[in-house]
């Protein structure tokens, strides 16, 4: 379970002020590193409260609230230093919903648990995901019209969230470098994000990292194989550096760095979704 002992008050403090003034879509903020001669472009989503999926949250959960307007309460079963929890959580307090959330790790302070906490929402930490999801689920069974169980990283099977994500993203890209014609690299776990820039830049060349497992994972590889500016990047044993440039996610976003650095080019861009 969840001890109040990880929490930053401070920390949740900040991230309270921000949340008055906080938008839910700001232009992108594209900052440039050089890599061995190269210049590379960071996306820097890192910024947001609840990194990229902030940018879709309340839309997506809006529209869930119309189908069905008993719903009460959000729950979400993710890991502990992903940001599909917060981003629930983030929808939750936004549309002045409950929010539960269930993740699987060990118990640490860390910007993803004082975030949650900031906006107001039930954690539940357990050792496995799979425990973490049993808990999920048997609240959600309890009462099914009032509890609402939002896919993992909001990555609806009807892809409402991947059409309303590619929309915001179109927005927030207006006058800044980021074209149609270019290479991004970013990891991917539910696909949805990744599914989402490719919408917004059809002729942009993704290099994907898979780190999801299961049905999402099988999703994006399918949806590889009909899209022909998909890159599935072969897993090598790399030493990441990402430390000496930009802030990240430790084990998720940054997985990427090293592989730029080893294959990208000159101008490339890094989507960062969060960071720790």
């Amino acid at each position: 379970m969840f001890d109040i002992k990880y929490i930053d008050n401070n920390e949740v403090k900040i991230i309270k002020k921000q949340l008055v003034k906080n938008k839910d879509n700001p232009k992108l903020i594209i900052e440039q590193i050089n890599i061995k001669n190269k210049k590379i472009n960071i996306i820097q989503d890192g910024y947001l409260l609840v990194g990229t999926k902030q940018r879709v949250a309340k839309l997506f959960i809006k529209k869930k609230l119309k189908s069905n307007p008993n719903i009460t309460t959000l729950l979400y079963a993710g890991t502990l230093n992903g940001f599909g929890a917060i981003a629930t959580a983030y929808a939750a307090y936004k549309l002045k919903l409950k929010c539960n959330v269930y993740l699987s790790g060990i118990p640490k302070t860390c910007r993803q648990l004082n975030t949650l906490y900031a906006l107001k929402a039930n954690i539940s930490i357990s050792d496995t995901y799979r425990e973490a999801r049993n808990l999920e689920y048997k609240l959600y069974d309890k009462n099914p019209e009032k509890y609402y169980l939002t896919p993992m990283g909001m990555n609806d099977e009807n892809n409402i969230m991947i059409n309303m994500l590619s929309k915001q993203i179109v927005k927030a890209s207006k006058n800044t470098i980021l074209s149609d014609n270019t290479r991004i690299w970013l990891v991917s776990g539910s696909g949805g994000i990744a599914m989402a820039i490719s919408q917004a830049f059809p002729n942009a060349k993704l290099f994907l990292l898979l780190t999801g497992a299961g049905k999402y994972k099988q999703r994006i590889i399918e949806w590889s194989k009909i899209n022909k500016n998909i890159v599935l990047i072969k897993p090598e044993n790399l030493i990441n550096n990402i430390d000496k440039y930009y802030k990240s996610v430790k084990d998720y976003d940054d997985l990427i760095f090293p592989y730029v650095e080893k294959y990208g080019q000159d101008n490339d861009f890094i989507w960062n979704v969060a960071s720790d």
